[in-house]
Parts: C-alpha cells; structure tokens; sequence
C-alpha cells in the first residue's frame, strides 16, 4: 500500500464536515508526515479548511525543548498555527501511576482543552502502532476491548478524534517522508529496549517478520474479529442488564444474576461498571466479585472495595457506589433561619412548617446534627424504645449509609431520624406547629 494525498483523502471522505483540523504533533516521523499531507491536501482539496497542531511537552527528555522549538519551526514554514503547553507529570494528581500512562492521560488532557467544537483532532497512530499495543496488551493479560484494534474514529471532547493511517506500515510512512524531503526528530530513548514497548519493536516484531513477513495482515485481522466480538459482548450485556437492573441503572438483581453462566455475569458487571465511566475491575478482582462476593448466600449485606469506587450488596441488589466521602462532621443547625442545610458526605436536611406533625416548632431554637456512634436507641412516636441500629436495619437503610445518616439531637437527646421517626418527646401535637424534616442522600 502507499501513502500519497489520494489516499488521505480517501479516508477522510467518512467526516460529513472538512473544515476545522488539530493535528496532534510529537516531531516524530509518523506526525510529520501526516502535519506536511494533510497541509497540502487542505490546500488543494480543502481551501476553506483550518489546520492547526498542538505539542505537548513533557518534560521527560533534556532534548524537550528543543523538540517544541523543532515543532514551532516546523509549523512557522507550513503556516500552521501551533499550541504548545509544557505539562509537569509529577504535580498532576489525576493522572495514574507509570510513566506511560502519565504521559498520554495528560497528553489527552491537553488536547481535550484545545479542541473546539465541530473540530477534529488528527492523531498519526499507524498499523504497527496497533500490532505493538496488541502484544504489549496480551502479555497484561488485557481483556477482548484492551486487545481490539485501536478504534479509528470515536467522539472525544467538543469534536471528534480521527486516525487516518491506521491501516499503513510504519515503513509506508517512512517512504513518503523520503520522498518528501521531510524532516522529523528522532527519540533516542526509542531505542532503549529496557521499556517494554521498545523492546517489541526493537526485537520481538523484527524475528517475527523475519519468519513470518505478512504477519501484519493476519494479526491485523484477528484484531478486527476480536472488535467484533467485543461488540456482540456489549450487545448481550446491554440485554442482561435490561432484565438485571432494578430501580436504577446504579442496581442490580442479584437473583437474576445467579440465572446468568458466570461467563455472562462477568461480562455483564464489567460492562455495567463501564458504562458509568469507572476503571475496569481486572480479572482477579471480576472474579472475585462474581465468584465470592456476589454469590455468597451468607452475606445478605456488605461492600466490595477496589480502587476508586465499591460494589455494595443489600437486600438482593447489587449496587455500584461511585463516590463514597469521608464521614461527615456534626455541626448546629437553626431551621427557622435556615431551611435547608447542605451537608458534606450527607447530602441535604430540608425543614417544612406543617401543622399536628413533625418535630414541635418550640423545639427548633437550636438543633445539633450528628451522626452514628454506636449504642445509640430513641423512642419513636407511638413505638417502643429500640437501638438506632435496629430502627436503621427496619427501614431498610444501606448499610453504606447508615453512618452519614444525619441525625437530631437537641440538649443530647436523639429526637428525629429524618425519613424515618419522631421522638415521642420532640413530636408536634395536634393542631400544634410542626417542622417536617427530608433528608436528600448525597451521591453515593
């Protein structure tokens, strides 16, 4: 296959809108090439399109600077405007650890800020990019969607990512930069096989060519068929969790569950847990979740901890806790001066006049909001006096919650549990003034 203008314009006939380009820009040879095609494609095929580039700087490398300086010249002598933003790995929090992973979380961080809406973004991964990820991939132990084909176009930002050389060689790209008299930068530390990418395409894939010198192609392929599975997964995940899911899309049916093969049991969580955008499980961890916790018919309650997020158990259902907060702290609260209080780690206390109900108005000078200790027990109205513990398990609060439940003392006695009691002491009389008190949970 070669690589000319024809056939970049060829695969850029599926984008309904050519007008607005943001190439991402190393300096290597591979976005080189695609920066100098696609200038001269746009200024022959596209005259009212705008290209620009971005280039992220690291900072990894002494020579980091002068890659940026490289870029900028290189960008001046096509008339393309260049954003450039130097990023320091080490104080950015939200990135995960290893220095791969920093560098391109950040580097897709950067290039989110910069692309507008109705713009493309260009990036110049190419088809040995995609045999090295495989293999990279498969030697982690990846799952069918970490071993598929890197996707050629997806939504990403305000517009859209697009990767238009994904189906040529490296050594097609190569031949193009020859002809064209193009110049690119060459990372040294590209060449050092103690990283595990360098070390596949340094040693691994070269053998492998040697003995099998179209192992592109099949490769390749088994990549396109093994996307196609992972979308027929998708697709009977979305119909497992149709019938799984119970009140919300944050629950699950443990019972219906138990009907699926564990085969799709693991596939349904892991999509599940995927499409509310949280990190993948991992194999132990699915495995345990699905072989232990989930289909434990001792545990009626309890939570599943990995990384970031939790699995919940109660009551049949599995429920997927996103951010669960630190415990809140106790603090006063004078309803009649302020109605609704915003509790962190809690959520929101509401108090409402009513009439014969609710806690007595004379009561609502100055109340305290705590929360559970242990040994705690009240009265409620018209009941017999029990242990908090036993008033939260009747009314059927999750165990995650049960302990940022606010609730209302007033002189160190526990006199309301919003949405669930009144003290017998603390409770409105008929035609009395009375406050009800709603508590809205916080994200769980």
């Amino acid at each position: 296959m070669k690589f000319d203008l024809e056939y970049l314009r060829q695969t850029l006939d599926p984008l309904p809108l050519k007008k607005s380009f943001l190439i991402g820009l190393s300096g290597g040879m591979d976005s080189i090439v695609l920066l100098s095609a696609m200038q001269k494609l746009c200024a022959s095929s596209f005259p009212e399109a705008t290209v620009r580039a971005v280039h992220v700087n690291h900072g990894l490398q002494g020579e980091a600077d002068q890659w940026q300086k490289f870029c900028a010249s290189t960008c001046s002598n096509f008339g393309i405007e260049l954003h450039c933003e130097k990023i320091d790995l080490g104080s950015d929090s939200n990135i995960s650890s290893g220095i791969e992973n920093r560098a391109r979380e950040a580097r897709y961080r950067v290039f989110e800020s910069q692309l507008q809406a109705d713009e493309v973004l260009l990036l110049a991964h190419h088809l040995d990019d995609q045999l090295e990820t495989l293999l990279f991939r498969l030697n982690r132990g990846a799952s069918l969607k970490g071993l598929a084909a890197i996707p050629q176009r997806r939504q990403f930002a305000a517009g859209e990512l697009f990767r238009p050389l994904l189906e040529l060689k490296r050594s097609e790209l190569h031949d193009y930069a020859i002809a064209e008299r193009l110049e690119w930068i060459d990372d040294a530390s590209n060449q050092d096989i103690q990283f595990d990418r360098n070390y596949l395409r340094q040693e691994i894939l070269p053998a492998i060519e040697t003995r099998w010198p179209n192992y592109r192609l099949s490769w390749h392929k088994s990549q396109q068929l093994i996307a196609e599975a992972n979308e027929m997964l998708a697709d009977l995940a979305i119909s497992d969790l149709d019938k799984l899911q119970t009140t919300s899309s944050e629950t699950i049916s443990i019972e219906g569950l138990k009907q699926l093969s564990q085969a799709r049991q693991r596939n349904a969580i892991r999509y599940w847990i995927e499409r509310a955008g949280l990190p993948d499980l991992g194999w132990n961890s699915l495995q345990q979740l699905v072989n232990e916790f989930a289909a434990s018919e001792k545990s009626a309650e309890g939570v599943f901890a990995v990384d970031g997020y939790s699995v919940g158990r109660f009551q049949d259902q599995l429920y997927l806790l996103v951010n669960q907060p630190t415990s809140p702290e106790s603090l006063s609260w004078l309803p009649l001066d302020s109605p609704e209080i915003t509790i962190q780690g809690s959520g929101r206390l509401k108090a409402k006049e009513v009439s014969g109900r609710g806690l007595a108005k004379h009561l609502l000078d100055c109340l305290d909001i705590r929360f559970r200790q242990g040994s705690e027990s009240c009265q409620l109205q018209g009941r017999p006096t029990k242990s908090l513990k036993k008033l939260l398990q009747e009314a059927s609060i999750e165990p995650w919650w049960r302990d940022r439940i606010p609730l209302i003392y007033r002189d160190n006695e526990l006199i309301c549990i919003p949405g669930i009691g009144i003290a017998e002491t603390a409770a409105a009389a008929d035609g009395e003034p009375g406050f009800e008190l709603s508590w809205e949970r916080g994200e769980a």
